[in-house]
């Protein structure tokens, strides 16, 4: 065997051998006060926006200093009813980045769509959807310049189509058979489709993926969830799709399990067992890994145990859930990650909005967290087969 044929098939057993762990880098204290609810959160550009109802701003860091960079105000904060949140009416909620425009969307509590210019962090637009209720969560289709928001709390729940080029109202497509509002969309650059999580509906009481053309406003078809109830979905390899499944599939059915759906067949790739209860989730394609605010699991993944927030990280190549980092119920249902640094963001009721790194060892890590001997992502692996492949031309 030549030599370099002996790298080629020997390298990854080094990587193989390697264990993910993320480690705690530093806090970001909560101001002007600890906040008891906030909503979701993004990454741009070096920056983490976070949706806080309570202090009634985005909050901006700047990932790199670790250290608040401003609050963007303007936003209807958290409205009490007869002394509890009501979130139908709250805001600043889902938010959403252009990078191709430079601006921010947001959600807020009176129905309108906020935008915000990222070069001075301004409300410089209101785009009111003329719903009654709260806009939320955001897909952004960049080729048609379309945004699709959602309106989860109107007695019929109705996802609203925005031009970004004259921040002007389309149109809104209405689904009359969810019985649990709807959640999460994600645009799908391979089909052009926006699909759209909806926890229940009348046919499927456990769920369904919505495939909706948003340029005609129609629905093109549902794809049935395997008993997950999901709220946050986010789009990985391969017409992946992870379907966050929600505490409802832990309360209704008895079942705790992340699914992952190939949405080119609408059948269930793979189900991560033993965490379940999520809402936001998202992806990384550096590290490959989707990232799962699991804040309603529960112990041992039954109705019955007790309350265990984490944040799962699963490997996106082998189905596995690598490691656990433990949260909170509160305000932990939201997370984000740089895609450039592979940092972790999470915001802690009791402390601030948490950082995160990435590490490997060949060690199991002992960080207070749980993790699990894993292999790399196929990339890698793909990644270091051509290169020695292309040296030798094999």
């Amino acid at each position: 065997m030549k030599p370099s044929l002996f790298l080629v098939f020997f390298f990854p057993v080094a990587v193989l051998a390697e264990v993910v762990s993320y480690n705690e880098r530093n806090v970001v204290p909560w101001e002007p006060k600890n906040s008891t609810s906030v909503d979701q959160s993004v990454i741009n550009n070096g920056y983490y926006y976070l949706s806080d109802r309570t202090n009634s701003v985005v909050h901006v860091v700047n990932i790199a200093s670790g250290a608040l960079a401003a609050d963007i105000k303007g936003f209807a904060g958290l409205n009490l009813v007869n002394g509890k949140a009501d979130p139908g009416t709250s805001g600043p909620n889902g938010l959403i980045v252009l990078p191709d425009r430079n601006e921010l969307y947001v959600g807020d509590g009176d129905g309108s769509v906020k935008v915000v210019d990222l070069r001075n962090n301004t409300v410089v637009a209101s785009i009111h959807t003329g719903a009654t209720y709260r806009a939320d969560e955001f897909a952004y289709d960049v080729n048609r310049q379309l945004i699709t928001v959602t309106n989860p709390e109107e007695i019929i729940p109705l996802v609203t189509i925005i031009s970004v080029a004259n921040r002007t109202v389309l149109g809104n497509i209405t689904f009359p058979d969810a019985t649990n509002g709807v959640e999460q969309p994600a645009w799908n650059p391979i089909d052009g489709y926006v699909y759209v999580s909806v926890p229940e509906t009348k046919t499927n009481p456990g769920g369904e993926i919505d495939v909706v053309d948003i340029e005609n406003f129609k629905l093109i078809k549902a794809l049935q969830q395997p008993n997950c109830n999901s709220h946050g979905i986010v789009f990985g390899p391969y017409q992946q799709l992870l379907l966050g499944c929600s505490q409802d599939s832990i309360f209704t059915y008895g079942t705790a399990h992340i699914a992952i759906m190939d949405v080119s067949t609408g059948t269930v790739a793979a189900t991560i067992n033993g965490i379940a209860g999520a809402d936001q989730v998202t992806y990384d394609p550096t590290t490959n890994f989707y990232y799962v605010s699991a804040y309603q699991n529960t112990a041992n993944g039954t109705k019955q145990g007790l309350p265990d927030p984490v944040l799962g990280i699963i490997d996106a190549a082998t189905y596995t859930l690598v490691q656990t980092i433990p949260t909170d119920n509160i305000t932990a249902h939201s997370v984000a990650v740089d895609p450039k640094m592979n940092t972790l963001a999470v915001p802690l009721a009791k402390s601030g909005i948490t950082f995160y790194d990435i590490g490997y060892s060949t060690n199991s890590p002992d960080t207070g967290t749980s993790g699990a001997g894993r292999e790399q992502p196929l990339h890698l692996f793909l990644i270091a087969f051509a290169t020695f492949a292309a040296i030798m031309n094999l």
